[in-house]
């Protein structure tokens, strides 16, 4: 079933965080969004929990996503969790609740968590992640061979009947 936003006040409001997420996903691959052209996967299992989306560029860059939508401060916590493997990791969360995030903004630049708002049309990056070193260079390589993984599978068969965290999308 689909999920439908509506607009209220002004802002759109998302039905579902899984809505918000696979909107946001929709929109990072078609690669008209800041972060380019990416291959997606979301809900990947790095063993100390999920990242929502994690992106990878064809020049080998790992960028993880958090979305909630409205405890921003939670996804704060996870995308910093996910620096420790992530070249660059961000928050995603609805305008409103982007802007009662940017009131932390030092926070967000001390861990060096970027902080991006979507709207359902368009993501704006309001606060660049910083490019990190991997702390657990392990889990950077599993990452990337994730990917490699699925790039194989891309190009030999596709999967059928497997959830949807397990699907990658290459633009």
């Amino acid at each position: 079933m689909n999920q439908v936003t509506s607009r209220t006040g002004g802002r759109t409001e998302f039905a579902t965080e899984a809505d918000f997420v696979d909107r946001f996903v929709g929109k990072l691959s078609k690669g008209r969004t800041s972060f380019g052209k990416v291959q997606i996967t979301k809900e990947w299992d790095h063993r100390a929990g999920f990242v929502d989306v994690l992106a990878r560029h064809r020049r080998k860059t790992l960028v993880a996503f958090e979305a909630k939508l409205d405890n921003w401060k939670r996804a704060f916590h996870q995308a910093y969790r996910s620096t420790a493997y992530a070249n660059k990791s961000y928050v995603i969360v609805p305008e409103h609740v982007a802007n009662r995030a940017l009131r932390d903004r030092d926070e967000f630049e001390l861990r060096g968590v970027g902080l991006c708002s979507f709207d359902g049309k368009s993501v704006q990056v309001l606060i660049e992640a910083s490019e990190q070193d991997a702390l657990l260079t392990w889990l950077r390589e599993q990452a990337h061979e994730h990917f490699d993984a699925l790039e194989d599978e891309l190009d030999v068969e596709p999967r059928r009947g497997r959830r949807d965290a397990m699907s990658a999308i290459r633009v």
